[in-house]
């Protein structure tokens, strides 16, 4: 897997008061077999402040994982699915000023079984998701980039929003 970088996105949405840690994620642009891209919907109220957005599925490695053993991993968790098919599609660099950390998220193009089974979310994901989103690509791509009800919705979303665009400019016929 070589390297392509997609973009960087610095926090110009909170004060900065310096940068001391790196996290590495892996996140999905998820597709079913109906060709919808499956998004996590987070509502409600954390130290970001409120939280009303989509977002990719995915998280940080654990020690010992591969950016592929995470991505399969957080799938199950976060979507109750097993991953068919998987290609890396590129990394987003961003930096996130209240919690003083850097994050290079690696964005992986998954085809998904449609089969679910049991969801293993954290604490927190069941209180923040609200629900699993299926939308169609350009559906999605128009929610990321123009529903922001807050600080930490810009944050994220512009992420994601440029990871889906970036794979449908050069990865389908739909933006060309």
């Amino acid at each position: 897997m070589e390297p392509v970088f997609i973009g960087r996105f610095e926090d110009d949405l909170y004060e900065y008061n310096g940068y001391d840690h790196i996290r590495y994620t892996a996140r999905a642009l998820a597709e079913n077999e109906e060709g919808k891209f499956g998004f996590l919907h987070i509502v409600g109220e954390d130290y970001f402040g409120v939280r009303d957005h989509l977002e990719t599925c995915g998280g940080g490695m654990e020690e010992n994982e591969t950016l592929n053993t995470t991505m399969k991993r957080e799938i199950m968790e976060e979507l109750g699915c097993k991953v068919k098919e998987m290609e890396y599609i590129g990394t987003i660099v961003d930096t996130y000023n209240l919690i003083g950390r850097i994050t290079y998220s690696s964005f992986f193009h998954c085809k998904i079984d449609s089969h679910f089974e049991e969801t293993n979310r954290t604490e927190e994901e069941k209180i923040l998701i609200k629900e699993t989103v299926w939308l169609d690509p350009l559906e999605a791509l128009d929610w990321l980039e123009n529903r922001h009800f807050s600080k930490v919705d810009v944050l994220v979303q512009r992420r994601d929003a440029l990871a889906l665009r970036y794979y449908l400019q050069n990865y389908t016929d739909l933006l060309k």
